[in-house]
């Protein structure tokens, strides 16, 4: 590592396309997804994405077209979003919390050519009368799934840079374009993460966000690559031994009890926040993060390894394959440690492109592949960023 720059290192980077990595995945009986209705096992999930993979294909499903998501929290639209993976169908979620205005741009700009719901319907009015709707329960009753070879056959070749999302978002660091994010920028960030935090068989995470949240994606991919189950219950309501909030606002006023407090809380946010999570959740471990769309989610994060106070001073380091730089925002050239400048990023969780926005995708990607975040900060002595807004609110 360089004295002005942070990598993220100490993992090997996994097979970067998602339908290979579930079909390397093998993690039987343990649970997949829980919820109230009861447990999925990772068995009957992998069943549930093949049968799902078999009716998208008879549905004429084709690689790169795109599929709106429009399901509540459950096994089935896990299952549905990998699916569409497997096939190199490109998921586009839509969520009734989005504005209108950006459900408007998903279904116009997105180039939707099918809609998935769930069996209480689409919702959504008319926006979506010239989209073609169906059922996850059809998919699900269009027959039995081909063995994995006549499968693969049938969908055709699919590469890691092929896109896999277009994200049209609502955190505090999303923006209003369509964001393209591939199959290497997916799997990647969903591995590192669960590299980092030791998400793995019998973990249990909690991620109450919305699908077109990028941390939830990217948790939903790594709970089903990495062994580990999805909580789809409400926070604190179950043991959880991972809990994922990303944007989270101020902390509960009343505690949960010791037993329903998970041992790993990530959030993303400024010092103040974090102290008041780590008052509200004496027995968690809270973790920081730096969050961006355009990063497929969580790219740097704080490091188990480093002391606790550093969650409340830093965003943490890089995940593997990820690389921060700091720019001087005049000249390009290198800032040195402790030296503020503009946050560069790249890597293999970075964006393709905004959707249909040549222009703005120029913007903010240099030619040498970094993303320019736009936001200033600085580079401590063991490879921690600090984002200015973040280190302002330590006084």
């Amino acid at each position: 590592m360089g004295v002005d720059r942070a990598i993220g290192t100490g993992f090997r980077l996994g097979e970067p396309v998602i339908g290979a990595a579930l079909t390397g995945a093998s993690w039987g009986d343990l649970p997949a997804h829980v919820a109230a209705g009861g447990a999925i096992s990772h068995a009957a999930m992998r069943d549930r994405i093949l049968r799902l993979a078999a009716g998208l294909l008879s549905a004429e499903l084709r690689r790169g077209q795109r599929v709106g998501v429009w399901m509540p929290p459950s096994a089935e639209r896990t299952a549905l979003c990998a699916a569409i993976w497997w096939l190199g169908g490109v998921v586009v979620p839509l969520e009734p919390s989005l504005p209108q205005a950006r459900l408007t741009m998903a279904l116009q700009g997105s180039g939707l050519r099918l809609l998935v719901h769930h069996p209480q319907g689409a919702g959504g009015g008319g926006s979506f009368a010239a989209v073609r709707h169906l059922g996850c329960e059809e998919l699900l009753a269009r027959g039995d799934a081909p063995d994995l070879a006549q499968l693969a056959e049938r969908a055709g070749r699919v590469l890691p840079d092929h896109p896999a999302v277009v994200l049209y978002g609502e955190g505090r660091q999303d923006t209003a374009r369509g964001v393209v994010l591939s199959h290497r920028a997916l799997l990647c960030a969903a591995q590192g993460l669960a590299a980092r935090y030791g998400i793995g068989a019998g973990s249990r995470l909690a991620v109450p966000l919305p699908l077109n949240h990028t941390a939830r994606l990217t948790a939903e991919l790594a709970v089903l690559v990495a062994g580990a189950a999805l909580c789809d219950l409400p926070a604190f309501s179950a043991p959880a031994s991972h809990l994922i909030l990303a944007d989270a606002d101020a902390p509960p006023q009343a505690p949960p009890p010791p037993q329903m407090q998970p041992g790993m809380v990530l959030l993303s946010g400024d010092a103040r926040l974090i102290r008041g999570w780590q008052r509200a959740l004496p027995q968690s471990r809270i973790f920081n993060s730096y969050l961006r769309a355009e990063l497929a989610g969580i790219a740097i994060c704080s490091d188990p390894r480093d002391p606790p106070h550093t969650a409340q001073t830093t965003a943490g380091r890089p995940l593997r394959g990820v690389e921060v730089m700091i720019v001087d925002p005049r000249t390009s050239m290198d800032m040195l440690l402790y030296e503020i400048g503009e946050i560069w990023i790249r890597g293999a969780p970075l964006m393709l492109r905004y959707h249909d926005d040549l222009r703005a995708s120029r913007k903010v990607l240099d030619r040498s592949g970094f993303f320019k975040t736009g936001e200033m900060g600085y580079l401590d002595s063991e490879g921690r960023v600090i984002v200015c807004r973040d280190a302002f609110a330590q006084i």
